[in-house]
């Protein structure tokens, strides 16, 4: 992509790139800096984006600094690091129960993986997911339990494998 491609596109994607990140934030200033640090990113690789894919990577972008942005601002509890210490080492047991679990998500259809990976390892809600991806709350829920599904029979086919 020419730099003067890069211009006109992102100069047309500007409005909607803020509103996506203002839905997501909630907040108008917060969005810019979100927008402006995809932009910087975009603007980073724009030798190698096609000009087709422009729009769909910006909005991802977008979406996910949005997201960083959110969770920057969440307040933060101290943690007695005492109170961490274990008695004892963990059990290799869980170490392997965590490789097949991660293993099988990894295995989902890309929507039904991003949407556990965004509830489970990042730690939204079902309203910071929707507001992520643009699903309704409603989709968001089939789409968590289409994975939980799915999930469920691939530990069941593991288990049986295993006897």
């Amino acid at each position: 992509m020419t730099t003067e491609e890069f211009k006109r596109d992102i100069l047309r994607l500007q409005p909607r790139l803020q509103r996506t990140a203002e839905i997501i934030i909630g907040d108008a200033d917060s969005a810019a800096d979100a927008v402006q640090e995809a932009v910087i990113t975009l603007w980073e690789q724009h030798a190698t984006i096609k000009s087709q894919d422009m729009e769909k990577l910006s909005l991802t972008i977008v979406k996910r600094r949005s997201i960083d942005l959110l969770r920057k601002q969440r307040p933060t509890v101290p943690i007695d690091t005492e109170s961490l210490m274990l008695t004892e080492p963990p059990q290799d047991d869980n170490e392997e129960r965590y490789r097949l679990a991660r293993k099988l998500v990894e295995q989902l259809p890309q929507r039904q993986r991003d949407t556990i990976l965004m509830k489970y390892e990042d730690g939204l809600s079902v309203e910071e997911i929707e507001k992520a991806t643009g699903m309704s709350s409603t989709h968001v829920y089939a789409t968590l339990s289409r994975a939980y599904k799915s999930l469920r029979e691939a530990i069941k086919q593991h288990k049986e494998e295993q006897m």
